[in-house]
């Protein structure tokens, strides 16, 4: 019998949250095969706990102030007890902090990286959503054999992008992700700005909340968008609001396996990101997408402007993209990835 404990204890809705539903329904079918449970534990009030609510079999709830308080400590205890695993999974430094703390000796340990900011403890795993995380690991002192690649996955998307089909209408360039510095959406303002003074039509929304909302509506009013740039908050449905587009724009400074990005690839949505980690594991320049250096309005625009340019091109990338998620990145391919690792992490003495 393995009983696996799948934690993870962010409060919001976001990349992590979402990976971590992603594996959970597979993580309890893989145990459910091997004779026992998984137990998902998140963050008590936290935003996965309330729309998860009705969720069956339930997630469990904790509380999570900090790394070593007792009464998370405590919490993570009660679960564990709960729980009995053999592994315990976590996302996130704090979840597998607590449980370290709380888990029974001989229990095998495992840390889900989605960022290069993690710590490496002895005789922990590391489950690393991109190639550069996991050569970060090993370079930070894991053993190779306890470092795994396992690439996020989006789910098939039920509609698909028409690029540059609406006659008649400006150009329009789609943005999602949380509005934070690294996000680097101050750097597609600025670009929007280079398109509209060289005398192209084009408008951009960006889906999303933040810290930086207050920053970039000031940005948008100096630069005189107003009537070319909206910040749109949250959509209620990702893939329909990629598909509304006709490019997508990833300007970000920083990132592990970016969801959203593969997801306005699902949709076959012709795209332009920052040549950093993570875009660069998913997109080849001219093929399947556009890579720009990061930081910087000028070549941003200049790339948006090429594929505006010439959108037969443009459309084959967005294809070819599309072609690549689908056949690597959906769920039958996490499922299988996971359960290779799981199998070598519970067979590792």
């Amino acid at each position: 019998m393995t009983n696996i404990l799948h934690a993870m204890l962010g409060k919001g809705l976001g990349g992590l949250e979402q990976v971590f539903l992603d594996y959970q329904p597979i993580l309890e079918a893989l145990a459910a095969r091997r004779g026992g449970t998984c137990r998902g534990v998140v963050r008590r009030g936290g935003k996965v706990a309330v729309a998860q609510a009705g969720r069956e079999p339930p997630l469990l709830t904790m509380p999570a102030f900090t790394d070593w308080d007792p009464v998370s400590v405590g919490g993570a205890r009660r679960v564990v007890r709960a729980a009995d695993p053999a592994l315990v999974l976590s996302h996130g430094q704090r979840p597998a902090r607590l449980f370290a703390r709380a888990a029974a000796p001989g229990t095998v340990m495992a840390v889900c990286v989605h960022k290069p900011v993690f710590d490496v403890t002895p005789d922990t795993h590391y489950l690393c959503v991109g190639r550069h995380l996991a050569k970060l690991a090993i370079e930070r002192g894991a053993p190779v054999d306890h470092v795994h690649f396992i690439p996020n996955a989006v789910t098939p998307p039920s509609v698909q992008a028409a690029p540059f089909a609406r006659a008649g209408h400006s150009v329009r360039i789609v943005a999602a992700g949380r509005l934070h510095r690294k996000k680097g959406f101050d750097v597609l303002i600025r670009a929007i700005a280079h398109l509209r003074a060289w005398g192209l039509e084009a408008t951009c929304e960006i889906a999303g909340e933040g810290e930086e909302r207050p920053h970039l509506e000031a940005l948008v009013a100096e630069l005189g968008l107003g009537g070319d740039v909206a910040l749109s908050g949250w959509s209620a449905d990702v893939p329909a609001f990629l598909a509304s587009g006709d490019i997508f724009a990833f300007p970000s400074h920083q990132e592990g396996f970016p969801l959203t990005l593969l997801e306005a690839m699902a949709v076959g949505l012709p795209v332009v990101a920052s040549e950093i980690d993570g875009p660069i594991e998913m997109l080849k320049d001219g093929v399947n997408g556009r890579l720009v250096p990061e930081d910087d309005p000028d070549r941003l625009a200049e790339a948006l402007g090429e594929l505006i340019a010439d959108r037969p091109a443009a459309r084959a990338m967005g294809q070819a993209a599309r072609t690549l998620v689908l056949s690597q990145y959906g769920p039958d391919e996490l499922a299988r990835r996971l359960e290779v690792v799981v199998d070598l992490m519970l067979t590792k003495t």
